[in-house]
């Protein structure tokens, strides 16, 4: 047994001084997560090619692999409301290799308009980093007659139930924008949702619909078919410093409705990975050029927050869009993601 103990000594003494220095270089690195990555990332994009996250998903993808020497691979998975990718990346081993760009939709306001959800928003994942936060913007055809927020408000108390605000389907963020308007102004208007949203801003465009809660009109009111009235953000755009806050034009305190853009892993993933991913991220967003990209691709605030920062968003999104949802009785949907193997 003593020669036993002995032999790696043996074996150890004979090898270069170079060779164990390397040696203990390469596992002072493994402890301290210096060797990550070491082969390419995969985000995941639950979006398809063209929108906005997936946009969002390549300015981050190309900085990132710059910064960590390894190619970002964007992979789009599309469907079922974004929840395909997220039960997707839900199963993926929790090493940093696969990492996933939600939405406010995927993690804050599913739960909730689909019961039957085959992953758990705040178990299955750990936030990494809120990337950055577009807004909606309240237009109105040009022909309807008011120029501001308090304008349609009054309008809409003197007409209750008469206008119409077109969404992007059931239970999407656009349509929760304009419910939480109809609640804290104590208005009614009537939701008429869209498929796409090229149809949508062509009949507001037209007058077939009145109002929209949407974050691509910009083009529209700079061609006059389109009446910016206000921007759903917390505080005017850096970008449009122009265009008033819903909340201070229609005094309306505490009204906010945006999509947010948030990276996640697996669960478990080490914290060590999680961080470095974060601090990585925050410094790419931060940059003057990366956050004049987002702004005018897709019309963003970048942000680059903490791990916490982000879960504690996640969290309180959460309840504050369930509120909305059970208050306007918004019909709950079925998950299209196939159950887990076991369920039924």
């Amino acid at each position: 047994m003593k020669n036993q103990n002995q032999a790696p000594n043996r074996v150890i003494s004979n090898f270069p001084m170079l060779a164990v220095a390397v040696i203990l270089a390469t596992n002072s690195g493994i402890v301290h997560g210096q060797d990550y990555p070491v082969k390419p990332i995969r985000l995941v994009s639950a979006h398809a090619a063209g929108g906005a996250a997936d946009t969002l998903s390549r300015i981050v993808a190309e900085q990132l692999g710059t910064k960590l020497g390894q190619p970002i691979v964007v992979e789009n998975r599309p469907g079922a409301s974004t929840a395909l990718a997220a039960e997707h990346v839900s199963r993926a081993p929790a090493d940093g290799y696969t990492i996933l760009m939600v939405t406010v939709t995927t993690l804050s306001i599913n739960p909730t308009i689909m019961p039957k959800l085959q992953y758990d928003p705040i178990k299955d994942f750990a936030p990494i980093t809120v990337v950055a936060s577009t807004p909606f913007f309240l237009g109105t055809n040009v022909n309807l007659p008011v120029t501001s927020v308090q304008d349609l408000i009054n309008m809409a108390k003197q007409k209750p139930g008469k206008l119409n605000y077109g969404s992007s389907g059931n239970g999407t963020s656009s349509h929760l924008a304009g419910e939480l308007f109809n609640d804290m102004a104590n208005i009614k208007m009537v939701q008429i949702p869209y498929k796409a949203t090229s149809a949508r801003n062509t009949d507001l465009s037209s007058g077939i619909i009145q109002v929209v809660f949407g974050n691509d009109l910009l083009p529209f009111s700079e061609t006059g078919k389109v009446r910016i009235l206000g921007v759903t953000s917390k505080q005017r755009l850096s970008g449009h410093p122009e265009i008033p806050t819903v909340a201070e034009a229609g005094n309306l305190p505490g009204y906010e409705a945006s999509v947010w853009y948030g990276l996640v892993a697996p669960a478990g993933t080490p914290p060590k990975i999680i961080n470095r991913l974060s601090s990585t991220i925050h410094d790419i967003v931060v940059d003057p050029m990366v956050k004049k990209k987002i702004m005018t691709t897709i019309g963003g605030e970048a942000i680059g927050s903490s791990p916490q920062a982000f879960s504690d968003l996640i969290e309180s999104d959460k309840k504050k869009w369930r509120a909305v949802i059970k208050r306007a009785g918004i019909a709950t949907a079925q998950s299209q993601v196939p159950p887990k193997k076991g369920q039924k």
